[in-house]
């Protein structure tokens, strides 16, 4: 499987999240990182509720505060590191986690998820 670089580490600021389409057989995947504590997380861009895109807005995928990420279209949140629902109509479910790797100071996922 071949390897998609999505961005400088460095891109993805403190307490940010950040939306990339990585290339596929079809259009290609929404995934988004996000960073909180220096600690990076991917996760594919599809609520488990509905299994449609979590933000309304370019690279809108964190809640006011910072601490979760919210589907926009029903206020669900979701914890930063493992993408598991906390609140809303998907409970106990999870956001699909994106394995990833940092090679320098860059971030790459597969091609192809």
């Amino acid at each position: 499987m071949t390897t998609h670089r999505l961005c400088s580490i460095h891109e993805i600021e403190e307490e940010t999240s950040k939306e990339f389409m990585v290339p596929d057989d079809s259009q290609g995947q929404s995934v988004f990182a996000v960073k909180k504590d220096g600690v990076i997380s991917v996760f594919a861009n599809t609520c488990p509720h509905l299994g449609i895109p979590l933000n309304i807005q370019p690279d809108g995928f964190l809640d006011m505060e910072k601490n979760f990420v919210i589907c926009s279209t029903h206020g669900a949140l979701f914890k930063l590191d493992d993408g598991e629902c906390v609140h809303g109509p998907c409970l106990g479910k999870n956001l699909t986690p994106i394995s990833y790797e940092i090679i320098g100071e860059d971030l790459f996922v597969s091609k192809g998820l």
